[in-house]
């Protein structure tokens, strides 16, 4: 269980690396890159939320079912927002 709040972590940093490259070789304006940049770090800042308790909980290896639930909260908030057509 240790093993998939690391992997969900992973996921994450290879996630927001992968944006942040993407966004800052994109072909937009400066203010396009400015507010693709700034939803990146709200969604940085929200993921940070959930994740950072969730390694804290997974290297003490307390609440390993609560961990995995705090790591897979950023998707699971993702998904509820594309389904109500937010994103």
């Amino acid at each position: 269980m240790r093993r998939a709040v690391f992997s969900l972590s992973l996921a994450y940093v290879i996630l927001f690396t992968w944006a942040w490259i993407d966004t800052l070789n994109a072909s937009m304006d400066a203010a396009g890159r400015g507010m693709a940049l700034g939803f990146m770090t709200i969604g940085l800042a929200i993921t940070a939320l959930f994740v950072i308790p969730a390694l804290i909980m997974a290297l003490n290896n307390k609440a390993l079912k609560w961990a995995i639930g705090l790591a897979l909260a950023p998707a699971a908030l993702l998904l509820f927002a594309m389904m109500s057509g937010v994103v």
